[in-house]
């Protein structure tokens, strides 16, 4: 049997313990260790208490019940197995995420001399974009463990403009301009129209979750990183991702579980946080719980954080820097019947847009049998996980369903997040998460972190060791 959640709880990982227990370092705060006050146990929140710990006191305000925030992971019993699936991010790789694989690490979920007794799989991640109800896809990535898609007459058309895409991505990832828009930048290759507005332009609405002519607004240097870094340099190597048999929920409870300086009060959301005289905040819950604290750290989405600033006077102005951030919503089911997978199995791939014409959405379906090894004598999984806010109709094996807000990371939106970075630490407040970066991922969730706790304290252990 793979391992569980609560074995890794329990057993913990030496190394993470190791760093948390090393000496105080050089911090901000003169005299007593601080308190710093986290509103938000997500991911970003989780890892500031962690990243502190050994030098901070840290108290963590969650309004659900559990940690993990918009993380949330839930159990499917499928084929006699019980699978934990993601209903958020979930995908991580080292080219992507460096950090946050480290993290992993750390933790003990991930070993790369021992792949099978950690608590991570790796998968090929294929594609595959169709358009609804179509007998063949529009495209179909080839890969060294199927090549045929490189030879079906079919598939040339469009594996073209797929790989000019991707070889130009590549390089405008690194340095490229964040206020071209991606339709511009789409506008700017060499690929027939036909291709950018029905394949490549679509497939980038699909893996942001938005709708096709919300795409074209996206900042395209945002919008192409995870198409373009993990690529190989052999084209026809696979780009792999991994993936939490625990789901990230269980990687979060982890590393919660290494934060020994931590105290959480959950289920029960912050109402106030307000100056004390002589410096410091209390942050209060509508369950009565009240913390006096040096320092607040807000790991919450901006619409969140929001309605809590009124009380703050030294944060007046960044009321209006929080409305500015635009957000789209999604829904994600997880089902077990392949609705929206492509009629013939052969197509199917890990990662599959279907093309919704009239919506004006392309939505993408992960399939769980492609991320999982197929036992011998088994078939793969018939797990899913797929967006569907324009889908035509629901599955008809529905397990679960979740509105989603995404951060809509247009030029617009990093313009505000460089305002919101002037007025960073103001009053001893800090705001934290994936969309005070460029790209919203763990990575960025992680390294937001990173950043307010190198202002709290820059000799922090656990940071140095992600840092090293």
């Amino acid at each position: 049997a793979g391992p569980t959640r609560r074995s890794f709880l329990k057993a913990g990982s030496a190394a993470a313990l190791a760093l948390s227990a090393q000496g105080r370092a050089r911090r901000l705060f003169a005299g007593d260790r601080p308190r710093v006050g986290i509103v938000g146990g997500g991911l970003t929140g989780v890892a500031c208490a962690w990243l502190l710990d050994g030098v901070a006191d840290s108290v963590l305000f969650e309004g659900r019940a559990t940690l993990g925030g918009p993380a949330q992971t839930i159990p499917v019993l499928v084929q006699g197995q019980e699978i934990q699936v993601d209903v958020g991010a979930q995908f991580f790789a080292r080219a992507t995420h460096p950090t946050y694989t480290k993290l992993v690490e750390i933790l003990g979920l991930l070993d790369p001399d021992h792949p099978d007794e950690d608590a991570t799989v790796t998968a090929d991640m294929t594609i595959t974009v169709a358009e609804d109800g179509a007998e063949r896809p529009r495209l179909m990535s080839a890969s060294k463990g199927r090549l045929w898609p490189a030879l079906a007459p079919w598939n040339r058309p469009a594996l073209g403009p797929f790989l000019t895409l991707a070889l130009r991505a590549r390089n405008f990832i690194e340095d490229g301009d964040w206020s071209l828009s991606l339709d511009d930048w789409l506008r700017s290759l060499p690929v027939p129209p036909e291709q950018r507005e029905g394949l490549l332009l679509p497939l980038l609405g699909a893996l942001t979750g938005c709708s096709i002519d919300q795409a074209r607004a996206l900042s395209a240097r945002s919008a192409l990183f995870f198409i373009a870094k993990p690529l190989p340099r052999n084209l026809l190597d696979p780009i792999r991702y991994d993936n939490s048999l625990l789901g990230t929920e269980g990687n979060v409870e982890t590393l919660a579980a290494h934060a020994h300086d931590l105290t959480t009060h959950l289920g029960s959301a912050v109402t106030a946080v307000e100056p004390v005289d002589g410096g410091g905040h209390r942050v209060r819950n509508a369950a009565g719980a009240c913390e006096k604290v040096d320092v607040v750290v807000f790991a919450t989405p901006p619409y969140q954080a929001r309605p809590l600033l009124p009380a703050i006077p030294e944060l007046d102005g960044v009321a209006q820097v929080l409305d500015a951030f635009e957000y789209f919503t999604s829904q994600i089911a997880i089902h077990r019947d392949p609705i929206y997978m492509p009629g013939k199995r052969r197509f199917w791939s890990a990662y599959n847009a279907a093309i919704e014409v009239e919506a004006g959405y392309c939505e993408g379906s992960v399939w769980y049998g492609a991320l999982r090894p197929v036992p011998p004598g088994q078939a793969p999984l018939s797990l899913f996980k797929s967006w569907a806010s324009a889908r035509p109709e629901p599955p008809r094996e529905e397990v679960f369903r979740q509105v989603f807000r995404h951060p809509y990371v247009t030029p617009a939106f990093i313009d505000t997040l460089r305002r919101l970075d002037g007025n960073q630490g103001r009053g001893g407040v800090w705001f934290a998460g994936s969309y005070t970066r460029e790209v919203d991922s763990q990575e960025t969730a992680l390294t937001s972190a990173m950043s307010v706790v190198q202002h709290i304290d820059p000799d922090a252990p656990n940071l140095r060791a992600l840092q090293a």
